[in-house]
């Protein structure tokens, strides 16, 4: 795969993952999902959050194979 190519997965993959963290948060602060009763341990950490911390953290690995590509190292 070349460099241009790993970039292109990359923001793809980086735009997914900062959606699918984000849309938990953005549920809860437009009053679309409810808040947790206090003192509850339910958090914003929902699997969908993981899912989008794990694609982010593959895009930034991927991204710095691409710029190590791109060097030629």
């Amino acid at each position: 795969m070349d460099a241009a190519t790993l970039n292109l997965l990359t923001l793809a993959l980086g735009i997914v993952g900062f959606g699918c963290l984000a849309w938990p948060i953005f549920q809860r602060l437009s009053g679309r999902a409810p808040a947790p009763e206090p003192g509850s341990t339910a958090s914003l950490r929902s699997p969908l959050w993981w899912l989008g911390f794990t694609l982010t953290v593959i895009a930034i690995v991927l991204q710095r194979v691409a710029s190590q590509h791109a060097t030629g190292g």
